[in-house]
C-alpha cells in the first residue's frame, strides 16, 4: 500500500519537474461525473494546447486538475485565465465546487461570484468589526450553494481588510 501512496506523491513532483508552471486547481465533482471531468480536461488541453494532468482523491470526487503553463510564451496570462474560466464554469455547471480542501483566497477571488450564491457572498462580507485580527487568515467554513457534490461544505479563506 505504501508504494501506491509513494507513486501518488511522486506524480505531483514529476509534474513540477517538467519545468512548466503547475497550476494545481483543487476541485470537487460528484463521483459519478469523474469520467466526464477527465473527458472535459482532455478537450481543454487540446483546445488551449496546454498539458492538463488530473489526480487526487477520486473516492470523494476531490481532484487536483493541474494546468501546466509555459510562462515563457507571450500571452500566457490571458491563456491561463481562459483555461481556468472554462474549467471552473464546467465544474459548477456539473454540480461541483471550484475548491475542495484549499479554499478560495486571493488566487480564486475572480471566480468567487461563480462559486458562491449572492446569499453566501453577503454572509461572508458580514463580519463583526475587529472579530478577526489583522493578519488572521485562518480558513472559515460556510456552505457553498446547493450543488450535489459529495461535500456540503467547502473551506473559504478570507483575507483581513
Amino acid at each position: 500500500m505504501e508504494s501506491i501512496w509513494q507513486l501518488r506523491r511522486e506524480f505531483s513532483y514529476a509534474l513540477r519537474d517538467t519545468g512548466l508552471v503547475k497550476l494545481n486547481e483543487n476541485i470537487v465533482v460528484p463521483r459519478g461525473r469523474l469520467e466526464e471531468l477527465l473527458g472535459f480536461t482532455g478537450k481543454l488541453q487540446k483546445k488551449h494546447n496546454m498539458p492538463v494532468a488530473c489526480f487526487g482523491h477520486a473516492g470523494d470526487g476531490n481532484i487536483h486538475v493541474n494546468v501546466m503553463l509555459d510562462d515563457q510564451i507571450k500571452g500566457h496570462e490571458k491563456k491561463r485565465v481562459a483555461v481556468l474560466d472554462e474549467l471552473f464554469a464546467w465544474v459548477v455547471a456539473h454540480d461541483g465546487v471550484i475548491t475542495g480542501e484549499h479554499g478560495i483566497g486571493i488566487a480564486k477571488q475572480r471566480w468567487w461570484p461563480l462559486a458562491a450564491s449572492a446569499e453566501v457572498r453577503a454572509l461572508a462580507s458580514r463580519r463583526e468589526p475587529g472579530a478577526r485580527p489583522q493578519g488572521d487568515h485562518e480558513p472559515r467554513e460556510i456552505p457553498l450553494g446547493t450543488g450535489k457534490a459529495n461535500r456540503k461544505w467547502a473551506t473559504l479563506q478570507f483575507n483581513s481588510v
